[in-house]
């Protein structure tokens, strides 16, 4: 029987496109669409400004609408339920009293969205990439894209004064990426959310040395991983444990101290130091904190950017994705799914395009897209709100739907098949200005425009963000 990375060669690949495509950046949106693009035909090479596969992070959830994809790679299926988190939540309020729960998704994991690590999601695709003869080189750290239109080429200049050049240049280089100059101008501006988000990863096998934590966490033997969700005014720590890894987050009023990077970090004592005395945190959630390794847990800087409906250049020859185009608070649980959406999206319009309308692809994928995943980024604010202001009696009445994170809209939805569906009439909207109205936004919502400033504002005032049709 052939081993899992072997099957990769059998997987079914449409007819060559000619269409030469470099992604910017093998994170985890950057190789899961190269190993689409791939997959339709497309040539894809990848740079990396790191010197090798990324380790760091902890964990990100990711919906069905993007790892559905995965039954289109051979073996990959196996692979991602091998790595995935199968966790049983229970909600708490921050003391530690019980509100619901224990909620389990170990049955029919592959079709809720699932939390898993991110170190070993981006190694299993990184893997796959390259079992499947897709080029990525480390340490090309790039300083400026371009585009030569009366070649119909675009390219990047790296630190050291290399060019890459291709049909395409995917920037899939985070929230830092300096494609910004090409494609708006202009960067964007991001405004801080006020709060920030304590999170590390660190061996369970440290975490059971503390006898509260080895109680209250007790895994069993192919059972579910176990997950805390702890509630507080304004905050909300998580805690998950696995037989090999433990984690935990805890978002938090931002001081001034962190930043928008995982490079900063601290230790634990520090942490439980600068609690809020006002919020009395359970102990099993403190036992966990202090059994963290000195120096590992990361102050991460939770910032807002106005939704961005402008991901490519004005040639159309570069293209944001994931981070680089719209970033997301983790209680959006949608980064990740939203990143592996659009390679999805961008392979199939590059395929449907061919090689003389590349720009024409990156346009249609854009007004494909951009609405929905506004959509999902002020999901995210709605959750946070209702994690940072729960009414507890009601929780307990209704526990499950705090965990509702992720609505039937993100879920149910096959990216691929809306381009498919949808491209025509796209093309001619974009090209003539007949009538178009994406459906892949929630049932009975009109997208309307949307700032921070009017978020925010909201939630100052304590007043419900409401939206019509079905969030759920």
């Amino acid at each position: 029987m052939p081993s899992r990375l072997n099957q990769a060669t059998e997987m079914t690949r449409e007819s060559p496109s000619g269409i030469d495509v470099l992604v910017v950046g093998a994170g985890l949106g950057g190789l899961f669409a190269a190993i689409e693009l791939y997959r339709q035909g497309h040539n894809v090479r990848m740079i990396e400004s790191k010197p090798k596969v990324e380790g760091f992070g902890d964990f990100v959830g990711i919906a069905p609408s993007a790892t559905k994809q995965f039954k289109k790679w051979p073996g990959m299926m196996e692979t991602y339920l091998d790595i995935v988190y199968r966790p049983c939540m229970s909600l708490f309020k921050h003391d530690g009293e019980l509100l619901g729960g224990p909620f389990s998704i170990k049955e029919g994991v592959d079709d809720l969205p699932t939390p898993v690590s991110r170190p070993k999601l981006i190694g299993a695709l990184y893997e796959y990439a390259t079992s499947l003869g897709i080029s990525v080189t480390f340490g090309k750290r790039v300083v400026d894209y371009y585009e030569i239109l009366e070649a119909n080429k675009a390219g990047v200049i790296t630190q050291s004064g290399e060019r890459f050049e291709a049909d395409l240049v995917i920037s899939a280089d985070g929230v830092g990426s300096l494609s910004w100059k090409t494609v708006s101008g202009e960067i964007s501006k991001p405004k801080s959310s006020g709060f920030s988000v304590y999170r590390v990863a660190y061996p369970s096998k440290t975490a059971f040395e503390n006898p509260v934590v080895k109680k209250t966490f007790a895994l069993q033997d192919d059972g579910d991983d176990v997950c805390h969700l702890y509630l507080g005014k304004n905050s909300h720590g998580i805690v998950l444990v696995s037989p090999e890894i433990t984690t935990w987050m805890l978002t938090h009023k931002d001081d001034g101290t962190s930043a928008e990077s995982w490079n900063r970090r601290l230790d634990a004592e520090e942490v439980i130091q600068g609690l809020d005395k006002s919020v009395k945190w359970a102990e099993s959630f403190l036992a966990v904190m202090s059994q963290t390794p000195p120096q590992s847990v990361v102050d991460y800087k939770l910032m807002w950017r106005n939704p961005n409906p402008k991901w490519a250049s004005d040639g159309g020859l570069i293209l944001q994705i994931g981070d680089s185009a719209h970033s997301f608070l983790p209680t959006s649980a949608n980064g990740a799914t939203q990143a592996m959406e659009d390679g999805i999206s961008i392979a199939a319009c590059l395929r449907l395009a061919g090689k003389n309308n590349v720009s024409l692809a990156t346009r249609i994928h854009t007004a494909l897209r951009f609405e929905r995943v506004a959509c999902a980024q002020r999901s995210g604010f709605k959750n946070r709100e209702k994690w940072h202001h729960t009414d507890f009696e009601e929780a307990k009445r209704h526990p499950e739907k705090l965990t509702m994170q992720v609505g039937r809209w993100i879920n149910l939805h096959d990216p691929e098949a809306y381009v498919y569906d949808n491209y025509r009439q796209c093309l001619n909207h974009i090209v003539s200005g007949a009538p178009f109205q994406n459906t892949n936004i929630p049932p009975g919502y009109t997208y309307e425009s949307w700032t921070i400033d009017e978020l925010l504002q909201a939630a100052d005032e304590e007043r419900e963000t409401v939206d019509a049709g079905d969030w759920s």
